[in-house]
């Protein structure tokens, strides 16, 4: 796979979109994209396709480089059970390599997962299920499996070699890593959220990684509450934009069953994201930095509710020494709409 292009607003124009290209620095005009890309929301990018949301809500996929449009079923289908007044929200979409697109929503304060074929009408539910949250899904095309996060944090695998999936096996259930129970001292729950992704390297390694946000950081990096926000010198509240502080990372050990703590990614460069995660070679791809994670904004609660800000937050962390680089220079922007991702293209 080669390297994903970050797809971010022109700053020059109000409604042009660009790829920028991480090998060769720069950043190439999409106009075939501007108007989906500026009135519908992305929630999923896979080998050229794009996943939208439409003015309603419901999902269709797009090419990246042509007018080619799909439409899904409609999330009216995710309907199973429950009342018609509960909210029901779609908040990523992955594509696998059988042709079959798989679906984190939200479904009340519960997410879950279901997949579509082409020839069904509705979306369907997955064998197995646990009945709780998940935080991630990723699709593995090594061996055709669906892998999901969910608390404990647990991990469940699915068989899409078959027309009915099948859940393989529950691979671990409630593991939490030394590392991971005491990270509420370094990153205090009242002063920090957290987003949780499932990455493969191309080698077939599994990988959860937790990304800790500042809810409010101020321009010189510190973390603050809400009521420090507040200054008797100012008539508003000083503008403390939520930020990515930190990463932490965890290997799937098969044969103990468990998550152990990671140092060191070596060679792998991580990208994260709306996207599905996506691991690469940095000997293959000289560009990327090693060691590193390349990630976006995904905080969809907070990304609209400030003028000032939202979809600012992406950079690249360093494992090595827990540094934080810009991607690229973008000034001082700090509002981006539509929201930076990345878009990863066949080779």
């Amino acid at each position: 796979m080669a390297p994903p292009y970050l797809m971010l607003p022109l700053f020059e124009e109000t409604n042009g979109v660009c790829l920028h290209s991480l090998k060769h620095k720069n950043s190439y005009s999409l106009n075939l994209l501007e108007k989906i890309i500026q009135n519908f929301q992305c929630v999923g990018s896979c080998n050229g396709w794009l996943a939208f949301l439409d003015e309603s809500g419901n999902p269709f996929l797009r090419r990246a480089f042509s007018t080619f449009q799909f439409n899904l079923p409609p999330k009216k289908t995710l309907q199973r059970e429950v009342d018609d007044s509960t909210s029901t929200n779609i908040v990523k979409v992955i594509l696998s390599s059988l042709d079959a697109v798989i679906i984190m929503y939200n479904l009340g304060l519960d997410t879950k997962i279901a997949f579509w074929r082409d020839g069904d009408e509705n979306w369907r539910h997955l064998d197995g299920c646990r009945g709780e949250t998940y935080y991630d899904i990723i699709f593995c095309d090594r061996t055709n499996m669906l892998l999901a996060l969910g608390p404990g944090p647990s991990l469940e695998s699915w068989d899409f070699t078959q027309t009915n999936p099948k859940k393989t096996m529950q691979i671990i259930q409630d593991s939490c890593p030394k590392t991971l129970q005491l990270a509420h001292q370094t990153f205090p729950t009242d002063l920090f959220s957290s987003q949780w992704y499932l990455a493969s390297s191309p080698s077939g390694q599994i990988f959860m990684i937790v990304r800790y946000i500042g809810e409010f950081v101020r321009y010189d990096g510190e973390v603050v509450y809400e009521g420090d926000t507040l200054t008797d010198y100012a008539a508003e509240p000083l503008v403390c934009p939520y930020k990515t502080t930190g990463f932490h990372v965890f290997g799937l050990d098969l044969d103990r069953r468990e998550w152990v703590d990671v140092e060191s990614l070596n060679d792998l460069a991580l990208f994260v994201g709306v996207n599905q995660s996506v691991m690469l070679s940095s000997v293959e791809n000289e560009e990327l930095k090693r060691n590193a994670i390349y990630f976006t904004d995904d905080y969809w609660e907070r990304m609209d509710e400030d003028y000032s800000y939202g979809g600012h937050d992406m950079g690249v962390y360093s494992l090595e020494d827990a540094s934080i680089q810009p991607i690229l220079d973008c000034g001082h922007q700090q509002k981006f709409h539509p929201p930076p991702f990345w878009l990863t293209l066949p080779r």
